[in-house]
This record gives structure tokens, C-alpha cells and sequence, in this order.
């Protein structure tokens, strides 16, 4: 016997109209309703009739994006750019915002965007190496492209060059002969994090580390891991910083200790955002181009899909030391 509309309704606890509009991709459901009509249609195998099937069959004109919320400099910037490039191949952006970016939460986008015949697919969520291949071998008609894996995994994708870009940062303060220097990470279990962690490490020696501490990327936590090392007494005369939002908080802590950056603390972010260069004082940071590697990322994945033979491809993109007044005068004068 044949599954009908009605019983996915059933299942699902919607009405018949309400799978109708799921299943033609209409956006006027929300989204949890259209997860619980993914997951009935699953659960009972649902099969569309003979023309639903035709259409299925045709390729969307979207390409899809899956990533952590936009309103973060990076994240937007990276989105910007998937548009941009994705107009030049005529395509249309589909987009699915992660506030709570745990692998289910990927899969139940993938599904959705399966659903509504998209195969190209960029997703831009921290993800480990081997959840990163179950969504290559899981979706196998899907074309996906990754941003910040490790370069091992069997997927392809590309990120910034973190760990070149901290090498550059870590070797800017030995010039400035900073002997003891704070590192505010990211946080862990990230590659951008890790990545940027390891070019410090692998530039500094051991005894100018005065301490690693990890925060999540907002200007708070910058803030309020600056202000504990203060008020417990660690000095410092540097820190590098994994993001510029996060060098924002530091910047704020240093000051409300009357710390004068650069001349008692030297500052560098990471990333170059629009209002970095509006700090007080300007921040010194590695520049990192989001909307390029995103315009990279759609042109990437349209070639993947011709060249779907082709080994798994990692791109690096460079990184720029900008250097401001957070460092002092330019290392070129010194």
C-alpha cells in the first residue's frame, strides 16, 4: 500500500495543505513544521506521484549555504561573496542560518536543500573530519564544499592560511621584542583556532607564553579573560588575539587598568574587520579576504561537479599582516 499525503500529515501532525507546501519548496512554512514534514517523509519512505518525480528530477538554479548567524563579520562578508559569485554563474543564494550549529542541525539543512532539488551545497560550520566525510558519502548527489576542516579529510575544501597569518602576528612582536606574550584563542575544537594556535606556538618560544586562554569569538570574552589576568596579576606587554572582535574586549579591559596600548601592551587581531581600523587605537591584525574565499567557494564547487573524478582538493588562501598603531610605529622603521 502506498503512502499517501495524508499520512505524512498524520505523522507529522500538519495539515495536507502544509506537506504540500513543504514538499514544492514553498517558504511560507516555518522551519520547525518543515523539519517535522522531512522527518515524516522519511520515516515512512514517502514517494511523490509521477510528475512530482519529473520535477524532482530538474536541478535547482540555487546554490545552498549553510552556516553560523551573519550577523559576525566573517560569516557575512563570506555569504557576500557566495552571492556575488553566484549571480555571475546565474544562480540564486539559498540560505540556512545556524544559531545552534550541532551536526544534526547540518543534516536536517542538507536534507532540506536535497528536498528542494539544490546540489551545490557550501557549508561553513565547524565540523571534525569524520562528520565531514559522512556528509559526502551520505549525499552523494549533492556537490558540497567545506570551510575550515582539516586538510585531510576526504572533502573538499578552503579556508584562510590561520596558520601562516599567526606565524606573521607572533613574528611581528619578537620584533618589537616582546618578551611576555598572553595568547586569547578561539575556541577549541575549531580548525581557524587550532591553526592559529600552532603558528604561535611554533614562532614564540616557550618561556615569552605567558599564558593560552580560550574565548568564542565576541568581544566579551576578550574583555573579560583580559580583565581576570589583570586583576590576578599576570603581566604581559603583548597579546595576540584570535579575532578582532575578541582584540575589541582586550582593548576595553587594558583600558579601564589605565595600560596604554602599544606602549604597555601591544595589540594584534586577526581577520582585518571593517571597523578594526577604527579601534582606539587602530588595531594592528592579519587580514584574511572572507568574501574572496567565498566567491572561491561557489566557483569551486561548480567545478567539482564537472570533475567529480578529481581528488579532493584543500585550498589556502593568504593572509596580510595590517600593521597600526596597537603595534606602534611600523616594524619597517624600527
Amino acid at each position: 500500500m502506498s503512502v499517501t499525503f495524508k499520512d505524512v500529515a498524520q505523522l507529522a501532525k500538519v495539515s495536507t495543505q502544509t506537506v504540500s507546501r513543504v514538499t514544492n519548496g514553498s517558504k511560507n512554512v516555518a522551519a520547525e513544521t518543515r523539519k517535522r514534514v522531512f522527518i515524516a517523509i522519511e520515516q515512512l519512505g514517502y514517494v511523490p506521484n509521477k510528475g512530482a518525480q519529473i520535477l524532482a528530477r530538474a536541478k535547482s538554479k540555487f546554490v545552498g549555504v549553510i552556516t553560523v548567524d551573519i550577523l559576525h563579520h566573517g560569516a557575512s562578508n563570506f555569504v557576500r561573496g557566495i552571492h556575488q559569485q553566484s549571480k555571475e554563474l546565474d544562480h540564486e543564494i539559498s540560505l540556512s542560518l545556524l544559531t545552534d550549529a550541532s551536526f544534526e542541525n547540518v543534516i536536517a539543512s542538507i536534507k532540506e536543500f536535497k528536498s528542494l532539488r539544490i546540489e551545490f551545497i557550501i557549508i561553513n560550520v565547524p565540523l571534525l573530519k569524520e562528520q565531514a566525510e559522512q556528509i559526502v558519502t551520505q549525499f552523494q548527489t549533492q556537490q558540497f564544499i567545506f570551510i575550515d576542516i582539516p586538510d585531510n579529510t576526504q572533502a573538499h575544501s578552503i579556508c584562510a592560511d590561520h596558520f601562516t597569518g599567526a606565524i606573521q602576528a607572533a613574528n611581528l612582536m619578537l620584533t618589537l621584542q616582546k618578551k611576555h606574550i598572553l595568547l586569547l584563542s578561539g575556541p577549541k575544537n575549531t580548525l581557524a583556532a587550532e591553526q592559529r594556535i600552532k603558528g604561535w606556538k611554533k614562532t614564540l618560544k616557550a618561556k615569552h607564553i605567558v599564558g593560552l586562554l580560550y574565548g568564542n569569538w565576541a568581544a566579551e570574552t576578550g574583555y573579560k579573560l583580559t580583565k581576570n589576568c589583570l586583576k590576578t596579576g599576570i603581566i604581559f606587554d603583548a597579546v595576540l588575539v584570535g579575532n578582532d572582535q575578541m582584540a575589541l574586549g582586550v582593548l576595553r579591559a587594558l583600558s579601564e587598568f589605565n595600560l596604554n596600548v602599544p606602549t604597555d601592551v601591544a595589540i594584534i587581531g586577526f581577520d582585518n574587520t571593517e571597523d578594526s581600523a577604527y579601534y582606539s587605537p587602530p588595531l594592528t591584525t592579519i587580514e584574511q579576504s572572507f568574501s574572496d574565499i567565498g566567491k572561491q567557494a561557489v566557483l569551486s564547487v561548480f567545478h567539482n561537479a564537472k570533475n567529480q573524478h578529481s581528488q579532493f582538493t584543500h585550498q589556502k588562501f593568504k593572509t596580510t599582516l595590517i600593521e597600526r598603531q596597537s603595534t606602534g610605529p611600523s616594524s619597517h622603521l624600527l
